[in-house]
């Protein structure tokens, strides 16, 4: 088949294919592993939009109702194929087999983390779009608060970063490294401000995680070097905002009663911030150009989830479904139902990222 067609036909059929199925098309040849893991096929294929649901289940054997956590996924619509909506629906976990005693307790850019207690703490990593798994070792201590930094642009390796214990000013922390294999311990981390303000509001990128603190400042942990960078925040932490990035430059978002506001960070050092953009209701919703006729009663509720890697475009969520506004366009370019057989679900994470050689080889 190679031999008869050509690699522009060929990478035409690819870029159509969902992403699962690349995935796996990696092993057909090495025409395709290469055509599959080149530039030009990834910048045209669309983004994986996957995110984490929060709803009740009934309990395992009836009895009740738990509170779970559900990963969906979908590939973004590509601007040329005319879509602007669908529907994300939960993956089907059920090739992962501790899927049933294990709770997602984090994701990051198309990996979960998977948290189990008993009968002794165990953490695994698992990949819904090759639906492979990686089990880690046990960690050395018992762990607070755990998260996963994973970059499928940049590396097939993870990382877990575990707080094991609080500091006044700082936390002990184990971290795994899946290119090593093995937990690093540091014993005293130093936030550069009090622990008290740190929030459980996080972002990963570029090797490091953000995090919000209700002090107003966001706290960057290099997990390279374990050190701290302490910047302000042009506007108060409450449970709504978010840290995110957009071009490579760190954004924040804020939000009032009425109104986000999306700023850029353009020195760290002298925590100087730039207001790129603002949204209201208004924006939203037709016939409310004001943004202050409604009523609160009446009023839908948007919440801010994700900004874009590449565009100026910011992910919202409403019950039910989340929507792309166009911030330079002001316009809504996408609406998608996510998680429509989960009723009353709430998403509490989303990530979007391209396809990558790094995703498709990621815990083989």
């Amino acid at each position: 088949m190679d031999g008869n067609m050509g690699e522009d036909v060929l990478s035409e059929i690819l870029v159509r294919l969902p992403h699962k199925s690349l995935a796996r098309f990696q092993c057909v040849s090495t025409t395709w592993r290469g055509l599959i893991a080149a530039d030009y096929l990834r910048r045209r294929l669309p983004l994986i939009t996957s995110g984490v649901l929060f709803h009740d289940a009934p309990r395992d054997g009836g009895g009740g109702i738990r509170q779970a956590y559900t990963y969906a996924c979908a590939s973004s619509p590509s601007s040329s194929s005319g879509e602007t909506g669908g529907v994300a629906e939960a993956d089907d976990m059920g090739f992962f087999p501790r899927h049933g005693t294990s709770s997602i307790i984090d994701g990051c850019n198309g990996l979960l983390l998977y948290y189990a207690s008993s009968p002794q703490q165990t953490f695994h990593v698992v990949s819904p779009t090759t639906r492979r798994w990686a089990a880690l070792p046990a960690p050395s201590k018992k762990t607070l608060l755990s998260v996963l930094s994973f970059d499928p642009c940049a590396s097939p390796h993870y990382k877990v970063v575990c707080f094991t214990g609080w500091l006044p000013r700082g936390a002990s922390v184990d971290v795994f490294d899946s290119e090593r294999g093995a937990w690093r311990e540091h014993e005293e981390l130093d936030f550069g401000i009090d622990t008290d303000a740190m929030s459980a509001t996080m972002h990963c990128f570029g090797g490091a995680v953000h995090v919000l603190a209700y002090s107003g400042h966001v706290v960057r942990i290099d997990l390279g070097t374990m050190v701290c960078a302490v910047t302000a925040l042009p506007a108060p932490v409450s449970y709504r905002a978010r840290a995110g990035h957009c071009r490579g430059r760190l954004r924040y978002a804020s939000s009032d009663s009425s109104r986000l506001r999306f700023w850029e960070l353009v020195d760290a050092g002298k925590s100087e911030w730039a207001l790129k953009h603002e949204l209201g209701i208004g924006d939203l919703v037709p016939g409310d150009a004001s943004g202050s006729s409604m009523q609160a009663t009446t009023a839908p509720t948007f919440l801010f989830m994700a900004f874009h890697p590449d565009r100026e475009v910011v992910y919202l969520w409403t019950p039910g479904k989340f929507v792309a506004f166009n911030m330079e366009q002001r316009r809504v370019e996408e609406e998608r139902v996510f998680g429509s057989a989960k009723e009353g679900a709430q998403l509490i994470q989303i990530w979007l990222f391209p396809f990558s050689r790094h995703l498709a080889s990621c815990l083989a």
